[in-house]
This record gives structure tokens, C-alpha cells and sequence, in this order.
């Protein structure tokens, strides 16, 4: 995107914010022209209450004065971001913000109680709009008339973020053949697009796929390793930034793991095998722990105290790991076989299936097979679409598709999957790795 120091325009500008349970990404962009001037990112600081969005909600319902809080640490990051998107002096004149449902509650300050308990149902869905100072936002990055937006709720935990990937994608227009969106995240949400109807769902993935939960976990930055080969039985890292790891993000476990299945380490029911069953040299990389086995991906050699360094001395992929991401990758996988029998679609009648999510545009599609996540008949027609629900919040500052956001709202179908036996039984027949 364009640098900071090279955006000196007098047009007036706004901020698309994508408010996710792990990654809050925002994007600058001239109103006039509708020209994307930059993007960056920030963790979400709400994880210190729980990494998943039903830990969050319990420490709200256990403690109401609590909401206050996790709301004024996410406008308080927001403001840091616009410090750093914004030329000097410059302020934004109009602000959207997406969300999943618990994250657009929060950010109202709207206690998400109803999303904790059965039947999950949150205590608004219309869109809302706000002067961003009676927010809280900061008069230095935001004008006193700017307006503040956000996308509208589908229902249960599906929000905003999905009206701006169906924007984005256009699942609502073009419906001659089904298509299928998957926004992977720590709150996976999956849109089916048919001739008659758009059906979504949110599956509650976890935070593997964004590095959470993982001993080595990161966020997908400098030092995260994010794609591994095994190549005549050696370890082949690739570093972000080409720099010494510091971890593993999402991206990395999934080619970490779909190596390791194809090198025979990790068996297809995810049990990493012991050293005495691996015909390779990769049998000195598995240990046993006090947790159960983890394979070494990567020795620094010296200690960090000797080397002067806080980069760690071992980066290991755990017997927990690897759990972790069998039940991401089961739940996601439960919720598509939902919605295509909710729909009447079979699995080979789908023309299209898209990848979605800032971690969507780095995966290896060939990988997502070997776990599971994909079938084989739908490589040809995979596409990565990048960040779509940052896509389609920021095409919603255009008046018109900001009211076919809210007619796609009022016309999609929610399909609940908690607390469903059919979830479950999918769910538990889509645990297992493929090789």
C-alpha cells in the first residue's frame, strides 16, 4: 500500500476496520476516489479475557463491568492504528467497522449475555451509526462530525464481517451455480450461495488457524514460520522475513502437519507416531514429553543467553497442536456438510469455493486437502480471496452497497449448529487427516 509519508491528499478520507476475535486489520482510504491508501494490523487486546468469543462473553456475563472495559481496549487500539495509518494532521471524516456478532456487541458496549446461552440470540442486528467521538475515539484522529458505522448482524454468531465477504465475493448476485465462501478465523463463518437463497453459518473453529493456542503460536509476522517441505527425509523452513523463528503461525501448522501426514509422521487419525515407527531420518525430530509427543521443527543450537537473544532455543509442533487443528478444520468441515443438506446442494455441484480471510490468502490449497479441510474435486475450483470481509467494508462507504448489505442481511438464512446432533456427527466423521 501506499507509505505514510507519500499520501498527502486533501480529499477526505475514511477507515474500514475489521474487527476479528484475534486480528483487528484497518484500511485507510480516500472517500473521493475510493483508492485504498493503506492497510495494518493489530492483535486484538480482548484475548487476555479468552482467545475464543464464548470465553469473552462468560467474563462479561460473570462481571457486567467488564464490558466497559473490553470495549475501551478495542477503541483504544483502533485509535493507535489510525495514529499510524493516518498523514500527520490528518483526520478521518468517516469510519465502518465489521465484526462477528459477540466482537459488534462489544464494540457498541452492548452486553452479549444472549449469545452465552441457548437459543444464542444477540440483542440487536440492525446496523448501527454513531458519531465515532461518542465512542471514544480520539478528536485527533477523527473529525467532530464523523460518523461511525457498522455493518449489520445476520443472526447467532454470524455479524457484519460476513455481509462484507458476500459483498466483496458478490455471492448474492450471479447465483446460477452454487458457491461456497469460507472466512477462516477464530470464528469460522461459511456462506452457501444458491439460485433461490444465501444460507451461513458460523463454526467455532478456535484460534489455530491464527497461530493461537499453539506453545510456539504466533501471529503470521516477522520470525513466524509459515510453510515447512520435508525434502529426503530434512526439515525445509520458510521464515517470514526471512528472519530466525520465533514460532509458528496458522499458515505454517497447516504445511507443517500436511507434510509431516505425507511423510508418514503424523498418522490420518492426527497421532503423531513414535520414533520407532518413522523410516526416515525424521525420527530424531519426535520427542516424548510430559504432554505426549511434539516434533522438532526447529534447533537454534546456542542458548538464548548465550546467543544474547530472546528468539527460543526449540520450536517444537505438540500432540495438542496438532488436536488443535483437527478440530478447527472438523468443525469447519461439519458446518459446510450442514448447510450443503440445509440447501439441497450436493458436494460436486459447487462451482466455486472461496478461501477467505487475511490467513485465507496464504494457504496452500494441495495442504488444506491433506487435512481435510478441502476435497479433491474442489482444487481446480479454490480461489483465495485475501481479507474479503475488509473487501466489502470498504465498499460499503458507497451508499448503494451499503443498502444492499442491509437487504442481504434481512435475506439470508442462519443455520444455528450448536447444540445440533447432526453437528456432531459430522463433526466427528471430519476429525481425520487424508493423505
Amino acid at each position: 500500500m501506499t507509505p505514510k509519508e507519500e499520501i498527502k491528499i486533501n480529499d477526505p478520507l475514511g477507515v474500514a476496520f475489521d474487527i476479528g476475535t484475534t486480528t483487528l486489520v484497518g484500511a485507510l482510504t480516500n472517500l473521493k476516489t475510493k483508492e485504498r491508501l493503506r492497510t495494518i494490523s493489530e492483535p486484538n487486546p480482548q484475548q487476555r479475557w479468552g482467545k475464543d468469543l464464548l470465553s469473552r462473553v462468560k467474563a462479561i456475563t460473570d462481571n457486567p463491568l467488564l464490558l466497559k472495559e473490553l470495549q475501551g481496549v478495542v477503541i483504544k487500539t483502533c485509535d493507535l492504528m489510525l495514529g499510524r495509518l493516518l498523514p500527520k494532521g490528518k483526520r478521518v471524516e468517516k469510519i465502518i467497522i465489521a465484526g462477528n456478532t459477540v466482537m459488534e456487541h462489544i464494540f457498541f458496549c452492548v452486553s452479549p449475555e444472549g449469545l452465552g446461552k441457548i437459543p444464542y440470540r444477540p440483542a440487536f442486528k440492525e446496523s448501527k451509526k454513531i458519531k465515532a467521538t461518542e465512542l471514544g475515539f480520539d478528536p485527533a484522529y477523527v473529525t467532530e462530525k464523523a460518523d461511525l458505522y457498522s455493518l449489520p448482524i445476520i443472526g447467532g454468531f454470524v455479524g457484519g464481517d460476513t455481509i462484507g465477504v458476500i459483498l466483496a465475493l458478490e455471492l448474492h448476485k450471479n447465483r446460477e451455480a452454487p458457491r461456497l465462501a469460507i472466512d477462516i478465523g477464530t470464528n469460522s463463518e461459511i456462506v452457501l450461495s444458491t439460485k433461490d437463497k444465501l444460507f451461513t453459518a458460523s463454526a467455532a473453529a478456535g484460534p489455530a488457524f491464527e497461530g493461537g493456542e499453539m506453545m510456539y503460536g504466533m501471529s503470521a509476522k516477522d520470525g513466524a514460520i509459515e510453510g515447512l517441505e520435508v525434502v529426503d527425509g530434512l526439515i525445509k523452513l520458510q521464515v517470514i522475513g526471512n528472519a530466525t523463528p520465533d514460532g509458528i503461525c496458522g499458515s505454517g501448522l497447516i504445511k507443517a502437519t500436511s507434510e509431516f501426514i505425507r511423510a508418514g509422521v503424523i498418522a490420518e487419525n492426527g497421532q503423531i507416531q513414535g520414533s520407532k515407527d518413522i523410516d526416515s531420518n525424521l525420527s530424531n525430530r519426535v520427542k516424548e514429553g510430559e504432554d505426549g509427543r511434539y516434533i522438532t521443527l526447529y534447533r537454534g543450537g546456542a542458548s538464548s543467553q548465550q546467543r544474547k537473544s530472546t528468539h527460543p532455543e526449540e520450536i517444537t509442533l505438540s500432540q495438542a497442536d496438532v488436536r488443535a487443528l483437527q478440530v478447527a478444520k472438523g468443525a469447519i468441515r461439519a458446518g459446510i456438510s450442514i448447510l450443503l443438506d440445509k440447501a439441497k446442494v450436493k458436494i460436486d455441484e459447487l462451482e466455486k469455493i472461496y478461501i477467505a480471510g487475511a490467513f485465507g490468502a496464504n494457504l496452500n490449497t494441495s495442504a488444506l486437502k491433506t487435512i481435510g479441510l478441502l476435497e479433491d474435486e474442489w482444487l481446480s475450483k479454490v480461489e483465495s480471496t485475501g481479507d474479503a470481509a475488509l473487501q466489502g467494508t470498504l465498499l460499503a462507504f458507497d451508499k448503494d452497497t451499503w443498502q444492499e448489505g442491509e437487504e442481504v442481511a434481512r435475506s439470508t438464512k442462519y443455520v444455528s449448529l450448536s447444540g445440533s446432533k447432526h453437528f456432531e456427527r459430522e463433526f466427528m466423521s471430519n476429525m481425520n487427516f487424508k493423505k
